[in-house]
């Protein structure tokens, strides 16, 4: 195949279009976009992590943030470390949960974030 293949830089930028689509995220695309990302062999880095978990914290009628945990999980996984950025989206998505906010998970989040030494904003 000839021409430019889409890199790390590229799907990252485009999930991240994806979180900031009128009418709310596109949380459910941007996970297509994710496995297509996975499919091609292009690894995600933090900057991926962190719009994909963006991207859940934003969806429409209240955040997925159960599944910006099995995100994060993953993330963990694969070795690629959390920043600022990552744990801000995920303690969002806790306070924007359907029903009210997961405050307690949020809390376990922001001190597992300062466990691994990740300095909150």
């Amino acid at each position: 195949r000839k021409g430019v293949q889409p890199n790390t830089v590229t799907f990252s930028a485009l999930i991240s279009a994806m979180e900031k689509a009128p009418g709310g995220s596109q949380w459910e695309r941007a996970l297509e976009v994710f496995g297509e990302m996975e499919r091609r062999g292009v690894e995600p880095s933090t900057v991926t992590f962190s719009a994909l978990i963006s991207a859940m914290e934003k969806a429409p009628g209240g955040s997925q943030w159960e599944k910006a945990l099995e995100v994060f999980g993953e993330m963990e996984r694969r070795g690629v470390e959390p920043s600022t950025v990552t744990f801000s989206a995920l303690i969002s998505a806790m306070e924007k949960a359907p029903g009210g906010s997961q405050w307690e998970r949020a809390l376990e989040v922001f001190e597992e974030m300062e466990r691994k030494g990740v300095q909150p904003n």
